[in-house]
């Protein structure tokens, strides 16, 4: 086989591969689409994330027992340091 055949040959097959890959491309773009339209129908915007629900809200007692949590070990710390 001749060089120009060999190329003739590789064109060919590049292009079949083009060709499969713009189609596997147009899936994708596809794909996007209907994720896009979901989320809208969803009320998010494009490129954010979905809200929280408020489940994991922390409650005022539970915030007080922290800030106690935390202000007992600060005063270990301090006592420890000698100020």
């Amino acid at each position: 086989m001749s060089w120009q055949r060999w190329i003739q040959g590789a064109v060919r097959a590049l292009k079949r591969e083009e060709a499969s890959l713009e189609k596997e491309l147009g899936k994708v773009r596809e794909r996007i689409v209907d994720l896009e339209t979901l989320a809208k129908k969803n009320g998010l915007a494009a490129g954010s994330s979905p809200r929280k629900s408020g489940s994991r809200r922390l409650s005022p007692q539970g915030r007080a027992a922290i800030s106690r949590a935390a202000k007992k070990r600060w005063a270990e710390y301090r006592k420890k340091k000698g100020n």
